[in-house]
């Protein structure tokens, strides 16, 4: 089963909701104070409380309908200073102080192949309705709360009020978000990648032309953060990791040694883009 989670505190996850329930849910008991909804193997909560304050959604609902899930997915605002219209995935998870939800120095398991599969699909959506030249579209670094133990990832729309109530946008995230579970689950090699800036424009590039799914992003400003033990939290939080590999131009020599060394003990191999499969 998967959990998707919609907040009455975030518009764009309202508007979202609101694309994904004309698609012919059946409507439960309430939970929180709020209807559930289930079609198939998925179902979707609403809390009214801003999703990444709110921890172990996972465990709370799986007690309340007894149901075990494999995989939680939150649709979501993306905030930016630069307002630059975007459609985004990422994992979550803090490498440093929790100052927006979650826990300090704790990463929640990622899901590379769906999330990587939803990149592929919002830009196939994304260009069936005529929105791929005003969107970007791309990854971004793992960040922000909440902390739960089930595999997540967040799909969002940014950047600013207008984008979040853009119902087109909003369509391209609720068929995405359907469309992946309509498709057989990938099965490319897993990575984590290292460096790079919040919007990790050379992992999205990778991911474009190249056989490969997106585990833990750790960008340049969580390097100072990144000792052994918190490396090793990154591998045991992403699922089938085979591979680290780098954004060369904004890691240095000593930083990508450190890592390698790190890699090597526990059993992963560092590449490159030559290294892998061509999409």
């Amino acid at each position: 089963m998967r959990l998707i989670v919609s907040s009455t505190q975030d518009e764009a996850s309202q508007n979202i909701l609101s694309q994904l329930l004309e698609k012919d849910w059946n409507e439960r008991e309430k939970w929180n104070g709020r209807p559930i909804y289930e079609k198939r193997n998925d179902v979707i909560v609403v809390i009214d409380q801003h999703h990444i304050y709110f921890d172990d959604v996972d465990k709370k609902v799986e007690r309340h309908l007894n149901l075990d899930f494999e995989q939680v997915v939150y649709i979501s605002k993306h905030s930016s200073e630069a307002g630059v219209d975007s459609l985004t995935v990422h994992p979550i998870g803090n490498y440093g102080e929790a100052k927006y939800g979650g826990k300090d120095g704790k990463l929640v398991p990622a899901a590379p192949q769906s999330m990587t599969q939803a990149f592929h699909v919002m830009r196939e959506t994304a260009k069936k309705e005529g929105i791929h030249q005003k969107y970007d579209i791309s990854f971004e670094a793992t960040h922000h709360g909440p902390f739960l133990e089930t595999p997540t990832y967040y799909i969002e729309i940014g950047s600013d009020k207008e984008s979040w109530k853009d119902k087109r946008a909003a369509k391209v995230i609720a068929d995405t978000v359907i469309e992946v579970r309509n498709r057989p689950e990938t099965d490319h090699p897993v990575t984590i990648c290292i460096g790079g800036g919040h919007y990790t424009p050379r992992f999205t590039d990778l991911v474009k032309s190249r056989k490969i799914a997106l585990g833990h992003i750790v960008p340049g400003w969580g390097m100072k953060h990144l000792t052994r033990e918190s490396f090793s939290e990154a591998v045991e939080k992403t699922p089938g990791v085979e591979y680290v590999y780098f954004d060369r131009s904004s890691t240095s020599g000593n930083e990508r040694k450190k890592v390698e060394n790190w890699a090597n003990e526990l059993g992963l191999k560092t590449v490159r883009s030559g290294d892998l499969e061509k999409r």
